[in-house]
C-alpha cells in the first residue's frame, strides 16, 4: 500500500499543473433550486448528494452563480471557462446573456468568453437540468441521472498566442505512439491560436522520464498568422522506451510543450504519457506489449455516499486504493466517462480501462435525429478529452440497448436497423479521432440473433446474470454462465468476446444456514451474502477455464443508489430472524464493497486472493453470521492465496490443507465440524502466519 500512496502523492503534485497559462479552479459558487433562495456550495456539487438514495430524487433545473472579477489588464485576454462535467445538460450565461448550451453531463467542454467580459465584476450563471429528455442519453438507465456541476470548473486566461483548448481538449495536445520493430515512434499534435499580429513562434517539445530528466527535445519554428489556428506536429523516435506495462510496471513519461515568441514564454502545457501496444485475439485473450495479459476486474460508477457523482480527489484516492488492494488490472468505468482524475489514477496504477458513452437501454423507432446527433457529439467529446491517457484501451458505444427502455413512453419499440446504422456512425466518429484503440458494444443478447456481426465493432461484451435474473433455483444455474459464453464464442469464433457484467445482490447483513432458503429467489427482499459468495465463486471458476475472454468485469465495485429499486433490504445475524432495514432500499447492492466504503463483502476477498499477488489473503466467509443452530455442523470456507492453511477450533488444530483442490486455487473448504461450546472460535492460519478468526455463538 505504501507504493500506492506514494503514487497518489506524486500525482497530486503534478495534477495541479495548469491546463493554460493561467488556470484557476472555480470552487465556491452560489446554488439554488428555484433561483430565489441561495446558498454557498463548493464544486464539485450535486443536489442529489443526499436525496439520490431514495425512492424519488430531484430531477429538474438548478442554478449556479459565480462572480468573476476581471482586472483591466486581463479583460481583453483570450478567456475560457472549462467545465469538466455539468449534468445532465447546461446553459451558460455571462452577465445575463446566454453564451451556449451543452448537451451531456459527463464530458468536458470549454466555453469561450473572449471579448464578452468587462472590467470589474462579471456574473457567470449556469442552469443545470437533469429532467428526462428523450433526445439526450441516458434517457433510461439503471442508475440515477444526477444534477449539477459534479466535476471541477476552471477559468483559463491566455496570452494573445496560446495553445487552443477547443482543439485537443483540456490537455491541449494529442499524443500517441506507434510500436516499431526497433523502438517507439511518438507523435504529438497541438494547435495554436494567434489573436494579434502574425509572427514567428517556437514550439519546444520535451519528453521527460519519470524522474524528470529530459529524454528528447525538439524545437520547431513556425509562422502563425493573425486570427488563424495553426497546427503543429512533432515526431520523436525513442529506441529503448520504458514501456507502460500495466500493473506490473505503470511507467509514465511527461510530455511538455512550451510556446515562445522572441524568447518569451507565452504558454505551457503538459501531459503524462505511457508507451504501450496491445492486441485482442478471439482464442488466446488479450496481449499487452506482446505478452499474454488477461484483463480481470470490476465495473465502477462515479458515486459516493453523501456526495453522489460529485466526488472529491480524496474520494477518488480512497476508491482506487481499495481497487489497488483488490489487485484488479482492469476497470469498466460505467456507464459514462468518469472525471479525468479517475483516469489519471488508472494511468499511475497501471489499470487498463474501458470507458463508454451513456447510450443505454433506448434506441426506439421514434428516436429523433437530434438524439443521434447528441450521441455522436458525446462520443467525440469523450475521445478528444481523454485521448492521452495510456490506461484507456477500449471505447464503449452502448450498453443493453435491447432492454426495458424501449417502450411507448419513451421512443417506442427497439429499432434494430437504427441500432446497426447509428452504431456504425458512432464508431466512425471515434475511429476518426483514434486509429488505435478498440471500439465495442456491451450486451448483444437480442441483437446476437439479429446478426451482430453486421455491427461495426471490434469486440462484443456480454452481461450475464446466470443464477440471478435467470437460471435460478439450484447451483447448477450458475453453470449456465460458461454454457452461454461458449455458445456465443462458438457462434462467432472470429469475433472478440468479453464479459461486461456478472454478479449478484449481496446484503452483508443478510445470512442463512438454510440451503433451501438460500436458492429461493422468489423473495427479492433477501439478498443473502452466502448466495452471492456461491455465485461469484462459480463464475470465477468458470472464467478461469475460458482464457479466450479478453476482459471480464464483475458488477460492481461499490454499491450505488437507484431510485426505482426496492430489494435486498432484510437483515439477519442468525440466519433465522429477519428485520427490514429501509436504508437498504433504493440501492443496487451488487457491490463488492458497500456504498459508504466501510464494509468489504466476502467476495471482495475472493478476488483479492485471486488477483493480488503482493500480499497473502486469508479470509473466512460468513463471519458476520454470529449464531449457529444447535446440532448443525459448521463448514469453514476460506478465500486464500496461501500455500497451505491450518484450521484451529478453540485452539486445537483440526485440519491442514495444502491446496484448495479446485480450479481457481483460492476457494478452500474444510470438513464440517460440530460446535464444542456455547462460544467457539475458529482460526485459520496460513503458512506465512497470516490468519483470520470467526467467533460463533451456539443457539
Amino acid at each position: 500500500m505504501r507504493r500506492f500512496f506514494l503514487i497518489i502523492f506524486f500525482l497530486r503534485l503534478i495534477a495541479t499543473v495548469g491546463f493554460a497559462q493561467k488556470d484557476s479552479l472555480l470552487i465556491d459558487w452560489e446554488f439554488s433550486r428555484d433561483s430565489v433562495s441561495w446558498q454557498m456550495v463548493n464544486i464539485p456539487h450535486s443536489c442529489n448528494a443526499l436525496d439520490g438514495h431514495s425512492a424519488r430524487y430531484y430531477r429538474g433545473r438548478t442554478y449556479y452563480n459565480k462572480i468573476l472579477t476581471i482586472d483591466k489588464a486581463d479583460v481583453k485576454r483570450p478567456t475560457f471557462l472549462l467545465f469538466e462535467g455539468a449534468a445532465q445538460q447546461a446553459t451558460i450565461f455571462l452577465n445575463d446573456l446566454k453564451v451556449t448550451h451543452h448537451y451531456g453531463g459527463y464530458t468536458a467542454f470549454p466555453v469561450e468568453l473572449t471579448g464578452k467580459l468587462k472590467v470589474g465584476e462579471n456574473l457567470v450563471s449556469v442552469v443545470c437540468d437533469n429532467c428526462e429528455d428523450k433526445n439526450l442519453i441516458p434517457v433510461s438507465s439503471d442508475f440515477n441521472k444526477n444534477n449539477g456541476l459534479h466535476n471541477p470548473v476552471h477559468l483559463l486566461q491566455m496570452n494573445d498566442l496560446y495553445l487552443d483548448p477547443l482543439a485537443h481538449g483540456p490537455y491541449r495536445m494529442k499524443a500517441f505512439s506507434r510500436h516499431l520493430a526497433d523502438g517507439e515512434q511518438l507523435i504529438i499534435q497541438t494547435d495554436v491560436r494567434c489573436r494579434k499580429k502574425s509572427r514567428k513562434v517556437d514550439f519546444e517539445y520535451r519528453l521527460k522520464d519519470h524522474e524528470g530528466n529530459i529524454v528528447m527535445q525538439r524545437i520547431y519554428e513556425m509562422l502563425v498568422k493573425e486570427g488563424e489556428r495553426t497546427c503543429s506536429t512533432c515526431e520523436m523516435f525513442i529506441e529503448n522506451a520504458h514501456l507502460w506495462d500495466g500493473v506490473n510496471d505503470p511507467y509514465l513519461y511527461t510530455i511538455e510543450i512550451d510556446l515562445k515568441s522572441g524568447g518569451i514564454l507565452l504558454d505551457h502545457t503538459e501531459s503524462r504519457f505511457g508507451f504501450r501496444y496491445f492486441e485482442m485475439t478471439p482464442d488466446r485473450g488479450f496481449f499487452l506489449n506482446g505478452n499474454p495479459y488477461p484483463l480481470r476486474g470490476v465495473c465502477i460508477h462515479q458515486d459516493m455516499d453523501e456526495r453522489a457523482s460529485a466526488m472529491t480527489k480524496a474520494d477518488y484516492d480512497n476508491d482506487y486504493s481499495i481497487i489497488h488492494e483488490l489487485g484488479a488490472n482492469f476497470v469498466r468505468l460505467a456507464h459514462y466517462p468518469h472525471n479525468d482524475y479517475a483516469f489519471q489514477l488508472c494511468d499511475s496504477l497501471g489499470i487498463i480501462v474501458q470507458t463508454e458513452i451513456p447510450w443505454v437501454n433506448v434506441c426506439g423507432k421514434k428516436a429523433s435525429s437530434l438524439y443521434f446527433h447528441n450521441i455522436q457529439n458525446m462520443a467525440n467529446e469523450m475521445v478528444v478529452n481523454l485521448f492521452n491517457h495510456p490506461s484507456i484501451v477500449f471505447w464503449g458505444l452502448w450498453n443493453e440497448l435491447d432492454t426495458w427502455g424501449n417502450n411507448d413512453k419513451l421512443q417506442g419499440p427497439i429499432d434494430f436497423d437504427r441500432v446497426k446504422e447509428q452504431t456504425r456512425n458512432a464508431y466512425d466518429v471515434i475511429r476518426y479521432n483514434d486509429k488505435q484503440r478498440f471500439i465495442g458494444v456491451t450486451d448483444c443478447s437480442v441483437l446476437r440473433n439479429e446478426g451482430y456481426p453486421e455491427l461495426k465493432a471490434n469486440y462484443f461484451s456480454e452481461n450475464r446474470y446466470n443464477g440471478w435474473y435467470y437460471n435460478t433455483g439450484t447451483k447448477d444455474g450458475f453453470l449456465k454462465f460458461s454454457d452461454d459464453m461458449n455458445e456465443v464464442h462458438d457462434k462467432a469464433p472470429s469475433h472478440i468476446v468479453n464479459v461486461g457484467e456478472y454478479g449478484a445482490g449481496i446484503n452483508p447483513f443478510c445470512h442463512t444456514t438454510d440451503t433451501t432458503a438460500l436458492f429461493d429467489r422468489s423473495d427479492d427482499s433477501k439478498h443473502y451474502e452466502e448466495y452471492g459468495n456461491l455465485m461469484h465463486e462459480s463464475h470465477w471458476q468458470q472464467i478461469c477455464q475460458m482464457p479466450w475472454l479478453n476482459f471480464t468485469s464483475a458488477w460492481v465495485m461499490f454499491d450505488f443508489p437507484v431510485a426505482n429499486r426496492q430489494e435486498g433490504y432484510m437483515d439477519s445475524d442468525d440466519g433465522v430472524n429477519f428485520k427490514a432495514n429501509n436504508y437498504r432500499k433504493y440501492i443496487n447492492d451488487k457491490g463488492l464493497v458497500t456504498r459508504n466504503r466501510l464494509i468489504k463483502k466476502d467476495v471482495f476477498y475472493l478476488y483479492k486472493a485471486a488477483w493480488n499477488k503482493n500480499e497473502t489473503t486469508v479470509h473466512i466467509t460468513s463471519k458476520r453470521l454470529h449464531k449457529w443452530p444447535h446440532g448443525q455442523k459448521v463448514g469453514v470456507k476460506v478465500y486464500s492465496n496461501a500455500q497451505s492453511l491450518n484450521l484451529y477450533q478453540n485452539g486445537e488444530l483440526k485440519e491442514t490443507l495444502n491446496s484448495s483442490g479446485e480450479v481457481s486455487g483460492v476457494i478452500w473448504q474444510f470438513k464440517p465440524l460440530r460446535l464444542q461450546s456455547e462460544k467457539d472460535i475458529f482460526r485459520v492460519v496460513a503458512d506465512d502466519g497470516t490468519e483470520d478468526e470467526w467467533q460463533i455463538i451456539r443457539e
